[in-house]
């Protein structure tokens, strides 16, 4: 996943999300950390095979 299609992910997934409920917000927040911060590694591991 590249970086323009983890933004356009996020984007629809906030589009879905109720913001006046906090706590649906916030589990959302974590899903998209974490997903951002796996593609992070990922890249990472990426280049140092390369």
């Amino acid at each position: 996943m590249t970086m323009n299609d983890f933004a356009a992910w996020a984007q629809a997934k906030m589009d879905k999300c109720n913001v006046h409920d906090e706590i649906e917000t916030s589990k959302l927040i974590v899903e998209i950390m974490k997903k951002f911060f796996a593609i992070g590694r990922e890249e990472q591991e990426n280049s140092e095979v390369n």
